[in-house]
């Protein structure tokens, strides 16, 4: 999906959960092609929710179920490399997830590997610039984490997700 500045749209999740001690952690996961360390993303689906469909990456990609914010927390840029070799633009509107669970097998398990990181060493570990600014700003606010676009939240069950008017 394109918007009007010829970008592709794309939705992701950034995971975070709090330790019993207090610590936040963010969840992040490797690119399949170059194991670099990114949050779940993915495209759009038609007829749902931006972040109905961002969840359902974050089940898939990373294996892992939670609260999910409706309103974005952040959206970042970053050229996305295609089969073919060429770069197309992509802006990714990103969700916060209140992890409650993880899975142990999940469909692109043997694709990524998932590690929790303190706030510090995602940000660190971030390939995209942007995402990692965004995250190194939580370090001073991680009360943000929680009280930021939680006005609703939703656990979804995708075994139960149909396109409208199936």
């Amino acid at each position: 999906m394109a918007c009007d500045t010829g970008e592709l749209q794309q939705v992701g999740v950034l995971p975070w959960r709090i330790r019993r001690d207090g610590e936040r952690k963010l969840l992040l996961i490797t690119s399949r092609r170059r194991g670099r360390w990114i949050v779940p993303k993915g495209w759009p689906m038609k007829g749902y929710p931006p972040f109905v469909a961002a969840s359902r990456e974050a089940f898939e990609e990373a294996g892992i179920i939670g609260d999910i914010s409706s309103v974005p927390v952040t959206a970042y840029r970053y050229m996305k490399v295609r089969d073919d070799g060429s770069q197309v633009a992509c802006r990714v509107t990103v969700f916060g997830m209140n992890v409650r669970g993880t899975l142990s097998h999940w469909r692109e398990k043997g694709q990524r590997q998932r590690r929790w990181f303190s706030l510090e060493a995602a940000a660190d570990k971030l390939d995209d610039v942007e995402l990692a600014k965004f995250v190194r700003g939580l370090e001073t606010d991680p009360e943000w984490l929680e009280a930021s676009g939680f006005s609703y939240r939703r656990s979804l069950s995708f075994s139960s997700l149909r396109a409208p008017g199936s």
